[in-house]
């Protein structure tokens, strides 16, 4: 048997947004404890205490924090390094199972102005920010969460569904109750394809301020092609060379004028039924939105293990049963709790084709304790295989499991709200 021990891993972007609950200015954010205060190297400041973001308007958590900003110089417990935007930042470079990714945290001042001599930051105008590109569990991950690494162990999500919504230039729709995330119209234009057709931008506001990253651009117009029509299977013409005149007929003189009434972006999509640069009419609208995710700060244990082996994960003895060809039963067994589960069908050439972003295709590979804080994992994507050559199966264990809701207070300080999104 080998066994190893490796850092913690997670996944998707995520912020904890700490929001001050009144105007202070600087000297006031220095003297005051910091929530978010450890040591490793300097202390950090500036950090207020109090509390957060439902006392904050939604107005301003929807305005983009992408606007110039103030940024601290120096902060503690953060390795500062090269990165593009305001504000210190601490970066991680991860070699995960299926990808390269580097991981960030960073502090961000938005709004802040001069009175008196003092620079104020407003409500809602200092968060701290931690985040990665998606890529999702399963694949030992991590995440920093004030200078210290987490696993995220699973994730639950629910989908926001917008219909048949008329929005000017400018509006935006919640898309949760509180504002935290929000579709908003930011821009359109006349005439970019050389005729009277106009295309309309929409973009997702999350609770950070910042934008996803997708620009949803929308074009739908009797004089263009939509080619998510079903009905467009190119112009028709023969490969080479077409010049077009005057006397040239169709397609290319009416019908190479091409839109788009339908964007998809991974699981997210945009449906509209017209386009103007003032004006666009959503059909419908769909994307996820994290609701709960699974972390701890223990140590991942990962390694192959062949039947009979038995490795303890925190208070937990974990014991490999079996080991076949496409498969493996494995035994949990907790204060005096034993849950044993089989996992079949490891090499079918279909099971990978859903994850990690499936929760029902995830569960089909995990397990946990009664009380859910230790959890086993078949690593599926492994890039050598979940089983090995000379009959063993590679898990990925955690124990400290412990969850965060979107929203919820931060377990180390409840003054601030966390806030866990994609």
């Amino acid at each position: 048997m080998r066994e190893k021990k490796m850092s913690t891993k997670t996944c998707d972007f995520y912020y904890i947004v700490l929001y001050p609950a009144k105007e202070q200015n600087s000297d006031e954010a220095c003297r005051n404890h910091s929530a978010a205060e450890y040591r490793s190297g300097r202390t950090l400041r500036n950090i207020n205490s109090g509390r957060c973001h439902e006392q904050t308007p939604a107005r301003q958590r929807r305005e983009s924090s992408a606007r110039p900003s103030g940024s601290f110089g120096s902060l503690c417990g953060f390795r500062i390094g090269a990165h593009a935007g305001p504000g210190p930042q601490c970066r991680h470079h991860l070699d995960l199972y299926i990808a390269k990714r580097t991981i960030t945290e960073g502090v961000v001042i938005r709004k802040s102005f001069i009175r008196d001599g003092k620079i104020v930051i407003p409500p809602a105008g200092l968060y701290y920010s931690s985040r990665i590109a998606s890529i999702g569990t399963m694949t030992n991950i991590e995440v920093m969460l004030l200078g210290k690494r987490y696993s995220e162990v699973d994730e639950a999500f629910e989908y926001l569904v917008l219909k048949n919504r008329v929005m000017k230039k400018g509006d935006s729709i919640n898309l949760l109750p509180d504002g935290s995330r929000a579709l908003q119209f930011v821009s359109g234009s006349s005439h970019p394809y050389g005729n009277s057709a106009a295309y309309s931008s929409l973009r997702i506001m999350k609770s950070s301020g910042n934008f996803y990253g997708t620009n949803f651009q929308v074009a739908a117009d009797p004089t263009l092609v939509d080619v998510n029509s079903g009905k467009f299977h190119g112009l028709g013409l023969s490969e080479g060379r077409h010049p077009v005149t005057a006397a040239t007929g169709e397609p290319v003189q009416h019908k190479s004028y091409f839109g788009a009434s339908i964007y998809p972006s991974g699981k997210s999509y945009l449906i509209v039924g017209r386009t103007s640069p003032t004006e666009v009419e959503v059909k419908e609208f769909a994307t996820p939105s994290l609701t709960e995710i699974w972390l701890t700060s223990e140590p991942r244990v990962s390694g192959a293990y062949k039947t009979g082996d038995s490795v303890k994960i925190g208070s937990a003895e974990v014991k490999i049963l079996a080991v076949g060809k496409d498969s493996a039963k494995i035994s949990l067994t907790d204060n005096g709790k034993n849950t044993i589960k089989e996992f079949k069908g490891i090499n079918d050439k279909h099971a990978l084709d859903y994850l990690p972003s499936s929760p029902a295709e995830r569960a089909k590979w995990q397990m946990a304790s009664d009380d859910g804080k230790v959890r086993v994992q078949v690593a599926m994507l492994h890039p050598e295989g979940a089983l090995t050559a000379d009959g063993k199966v590679r898990l990925d264990m955690f124990s400290g499991v412990f969850s965060l809701k979107n929203p919820q207070a931060w377990p180390g300080d409840p003054r601030f709200t966390v806030r866990p999104d994609t």
